[in-house]
């Protein structure tokens, strides 16, 4: 496994991550980047730090928007995403479904195969592995009930998961992760605290209530051996102490896992 963290696409984040002793980052995706215009910098540094692209993500996207002019939009900018992604050589490109107004769940998974699978497999034509993300922000691909109906007719796409998502839609994450397990493609490192009730915003791995150990045990009872990456989700971890925490959590999460060699 390795360990790493989101993104925005930096040369200072690629140093920092070579510095700290993470071997990959993921470069997070939610609308316009400069990468979009030149990237080499980026990919220099990266090939100078020997720091892996583990994945490039792209999140919040309706490509099911009732909008027309909103919806290629949103469409357009998988397409580029997935051309990013291509160009900076990384593994796996991850996004969602879009979702529709008013349509049942069911149907919306049934409908994702003719919707989304030529998109996916434009990804995987680029030689990049395809991943939904378990969360349900313009995604219906999020949950077991999903992967079982629509994995089977796409093949070789994958999940990423991360564990705080079927908690806060009051689920259980091991049994999530278990049944995600011969699917994974990618995993997200955000922890939960919930203390009488109230939400305290999206803690560092370590600092909340995720059983990691029990994570890492059902990674490895999966065989997962891909990326781990961290990621600084709120206004007090993503702030101005960010690297600070990062630090922190990678050093905690090291703790799980196997040492080289």
């Amino acid at each position: 496994m390795k360990l790493g963290f989101l993104t925005s696409g930096t040369v200072d984040d690629v140093r920092f991550a070579a510095r700290h002793g993470f071997g990959c980052v993921e470069l997070a995706l939610f609308g316009e980047t400069p990468l979009f215009t030149d990237h080499r910098e980026f990919k220099d540094a990266l090939r100078a730090e020997g720091v892996e692209l583990a994945a490039a993500s792209l999140f919040g996207k309706n490509y099911r928007d009732p909008d027309a002019k909103q919806r290629q939009a949103h469409l357009d900018l998988w397409e580029r995403a997935a051309d990013l992604a291509a160009a900076l050589g990384t593994e796996v490109f991850i996004a969602g479904t879009g979702r529709s107004p008013n349509v049942p769940d069911e149907a919306q998974w049934d409908s994702v195969v003719e919707d989304a699978g030529p998109r996916i497999e434009g990804v995987q034509r680029r030689g990049l592995k395809f991943a939904f993300y378990n969360c349900h922000w313009e995604n219906m691909i999020d949950r077991p009930a999903a992967w079982e109906r629509v994995l089977p007719k796409l093949p070789e796409v994958g999940i990423k998961f991360d564990p705080s998502h079927p908690v806060y839609d009051g689920r259980d994450w091991m049994s999530e992760l278990l049944t995600a397990g011969p699917h994974l493609l990618h995993i997200h490192a955000k922890d939960v605290l919930r203390i009488n009730g109230k939400h305290i915003p999206d803690p560092n791995p370590g600092f909340g209530q995720i059983a990691w150990g029990p994570f890492f045990a059902i990674l490895y009872e999966a065989g997962y051996d891909g990326a781990i990456c961290i990621e600084p989700h709120s206004r007090l971890y993503g702030g101005e102490n960010r690297d600070r925490f990062l630090v922190l959590s990678g050093r905690y999460l090291r703790q799980f896992m196997l040492p080289v060699g």
